[in-house]
């Protein structure tokens, strides 16, 4: 195990043709998507909101559809079915995407149900027009896309949503930056580290799986300590004794001393329980709300 790891049990991993098409299937877009856009969209819909408010790069139904080609699709973990997926977009799209916590949605086929995928690579990352998504392989779209072999074609949107505001906490305000991820959630939270946006301040990474051997990017933490300034503190459901959380590691961290609230803010990716959990301990502990950053 990485020397810059905290290991403690934790919470399970639990998360073309114009795209006017899909206006029937909304329901179908929600049941696709990543749990934590699937909500946002179910709750836009329940308060009578337009979809398309959620997104700032593209809306739901005013993009046309580009295409992506698989150059690699690897594991990502040794078990757990995460897949790292790259795919290489056309200009236009690579362009498009600026803010880390951007998605794209994905289809192989016309007719099908499009996956929500956040990127996993930052933008503006070399080579030029590569794209890497880090996605579960469960049933439907995401399980299809896992599948595919180098060359295979997908159908792309251009990259949506706002992606992770910084702008809500300037590092004079929050030098400190806790970041908290489970599972498949840790696939934005790492475009954010690698871009380089959180350089300059004090970071410490809470990350949510059931054991090393279903962790994401495990081989990466020692180089994030060392270019970045990330602690990671990587949770684990399946070691050790009983389940702990995320959330609990933030208590003990709050409780030491270590997280100075005034001068913190917090991104977080992943499951509601651990988000809503996190967000009510930092508020509590006198992080404003506002300094709470999601990427939708």
């Amino acid at each position: 195990m990485s020397a810059v790891l905290a290991t403690r049990a934790a919470a399970p991993a639990a998360h073309g043709a114009a795209a006017r098409r899909l206006t029937a299937g909304r329901s179908a877009f929600a049941r696709s998507a990543s749990p934590s856009i699937a909500r946002a969209f179910a709750a836009r819909r329940a308060s009578g909101s337009r979809a398309t408010h959620v997104l700032t790069t593209a809306g739901w139904n005013d993009f046309e559809w580009g295409t992506a080609t698989v150059v690699s699709n690897e594991p990502a973990a040794k078990e757990g079915g995460l897949r790292s997926v790259k795919v290489s977009v056309a200009q236009s799209t690579a362009e498009a995407y600026g803010t880390p916590g951007q998605f794209v949605q994905m289809r192989t086929a016309e007719d099908g149900k499009p996956a929500f995928l956040a990127i996993a690579s930052p933008p503006r990352s070399e080579p030029a027009g590569i794209l890497e998504l880090l996605i579960k392989s469960t049933e439907g779209t995401a399980g299809e896309i896992c599948a595919l072999k180098e060359g295979a074609t997908v159908d792309v949107s251009p990259p949506m949503g706002g992606g992770f505001d910084l702008g809500k906490a300037p590092i004079a305000e929050s030098p400190n930056a806790l970041l908290f991820a489970t599972g498949s959630g840790i696939s934005p939270i790492r475009a954010l580290v690698k871009s380089g946006a959180l350089d300059g301040r004090s970071v410490r990474l809470f990350y949510g799986t059931a054991s090393s051997s279903t962790c994401a990017f495990l081989e990466e933490f020692d180089e994030w300590k060392t270019t970045h300034n990330i602690a990671v503190t990587h949770v684990q459901s399946q070691v050790g004794g009983p389940p702990t959380y995320v959330q609990d590691a933030l208590k003990d961290a709050i409780a030491d001393g270590t997280v100075v609230a005034a001068k913190t803010c917090a991104v977080l990716c992943g499951q509601k329980e651990m988000t809503e959990a996190v967000i009510a301990i930092l508020t509590e502990a006198g992080v404003p709300k506002e300094k709470c950053i999601m990427n939708f």
